[in-house]
């Protein structure tokens, strides 16, 4: 496959600003507010506006490196493959936390649409809000939301979380690496889970599975949930 000048340009340019984001979070001790995902999202964006050019043409240049975060996702099964005996020995409190959190999470988000008083495709957009983006996106289209809204609201909140949620569990006490894993991948998906094997191997490993076995229950539960309060 040959790659068009505008395609190359743009993939080296967006690996080459996570490299130095990367560098410069490794340099700062993992500072929560230089997470390479903030500011590599940040030099991106400054450099579109900067030369004008719009999303959708830079998403069509760099399409091989959204197929490649695909296929890195699979390969989380890797490790989690080295964690068998451990999932083997957990499943049954894992499966009951992971239920439990995805309740707990469109609950959290429908109380907060309602407070907001979002109108109905905000709403329907905010409770797809902790589901990996691609799932997230598809439920969106089932229940009514905008998929430019909720692109916005789940990579947002995978980034405040891997960026909050390890000091939040530091303050809560909270050191197994199995219990930071569900949180991490639970709540803030992808980019969580990324967060979460920088921590631990096992961290990763269990973030990956939450965020898969959230990400179907979400789809199974949130439309027949939206269509019972809203119908």
């Amino acid at each position: 496959m040959v790659l068009s000048a505008q395609t190359a340009i743009w993939i080296a340019c967006t690996a080459g600003v996570y490299a130095l984001a990367l560098q410069l979070y490794r340099r700062a001790n993992s500072a929560p507010y230089l997470h390479p995902v903030v500011t590599s999202s940040a030099v991106i964006i400054a450099v579109l506006i900067g030369l004008n050019e719009t999303y959708a043409n830079f998403q069509a240049a760099t399409h091989l490196l959204s197929e490649a975060l695909e296929l890195a996702t699979v390969a989380i099964a890797i490790p989690l493959y080295h964690e068998r005996h451990r999932l083997v020995a957990l499943w049954r409190p894992f499966i009951i936390a992971l239920i439990g959190a995805t309740i707990v999470n469109l609950t959290v988000a429908f109380v907060v649409g309602k407070v907001c008083q979002l109108n109905q495709v905000s709403l329907m957009s905010v409770m797809t809000k902790s589901v990996t983006t691609p799932v997230a996106i598809g439920i969106s289209d089932l229940i009514g939301g905008d998929s430019s809204l909720v692109a916005v609201i789940v990579i947002s909140t995978g980034i405040i979380g891997a960026v909050l949620g390890p000091w939040l569990l530091r303050r809560s006490g909270v050191e197994d690496p199995v219990a930071i894993g569900l949180a991490l991948g639970t709540l803030s998906h992808g980019v969580g889970t990324a967060r979460a094997f920088q921590i631990h191997p096992t961290a990763g490993a269990f973030a990956g599975l939450s965020m898969a076995i959230c990400a179907i229950l979400t789809s199974l539960l949130l439309p027949s949930l939206m269509t019972a309060l809203l119908g």
